[in-house]
């Protein structure tokens, strides 16, 4: 499930970012421009409790996601376009190379009409609220700050809205960003469909 909301965050690629400098921009943008911490809750969900704690990178490329009911923390390579949970008892499970991850990372126009619907304030930030209407029907409608933070993210047909109730700038220690060292790995079938939105 934790890694359900690591691709939530990641899904900022999947509906429009807007660019910084432009207010209605013909390319956006994908990912965070800085360093920032961001404390999340799923609403509307029987099976995600707590908070949902997400540190992003912006220097390495990295997003790490962390949930207590979950059995560890998940962290996403998005320059590999990879994700491994780590287990809290030391085990590094690595996930299998995913069409999803690829797809998020790319041009949100070229999976469907992007629609620009308007501001909204979350967590004391102004964002801009974009709608993806992608071809498969697995848009969705996300509200993201100029520099590219998601503060809140609904796909189509579901019920559950992931809301930032926090969110922190500042430099992210490069350690939580590391796999364990020597730390027996599993990578997963590449059959498994285990990296999905929020309800998906």
């Amino acid at each position: 499930m934790i890694q359900r909301m690591a691709m939530a965050l990641l899904a900022a690629a999947a509906t429009a970012v807007p660019a910084m400098a432009q207010p209605a921009p013909a390319r956006p943008t994908l990912l965070p421009t800085r360093d920032v911490a961001i404390t999340y809750r799923l609403e509307g969900s029987d099976k995600v409790r707590g908070d949902i704690d997400a540190s992003w990178s912006a220097s390495q490329r990295l997003l790490r996601v962390d949930n207590d009911s979950a059995p560890g923390w998940v962290l996403v390579e998005e320059r590999s376009r990879r994700a491994s949970m780590v287990m809290r008892q030391g085990l590094v499970m690595r996930l299998p190379d995913s069409p999803e991850i690829a797809m998020l990372m790319d041009d949100p126009s070229s999976q469907g009409q992007v629609t620009r619907l308007g501001p909204r304030t979350v967590a004391g930030l102004r964002c801009t609220d974009w709608r993806l209407d992608r071809r498969d029907g697995k848009g969705g409608t996300a509200c993201l700050t100029p520099d590219g933070v998601l503060l809140r993210l609904q796909q189509t047909g579901r019920r559950e809205v992931l809301l930032a109730t926090r969110v922190a700038y500042g430099a992210q220690d490069p350690a939580r960003f590391r796999l364990p060292s020597g730390a027996p790995q599993i990578t997963l079938p590449q059959g498994l469909r285990g990296l999905r939105l929020p309800g998906g």
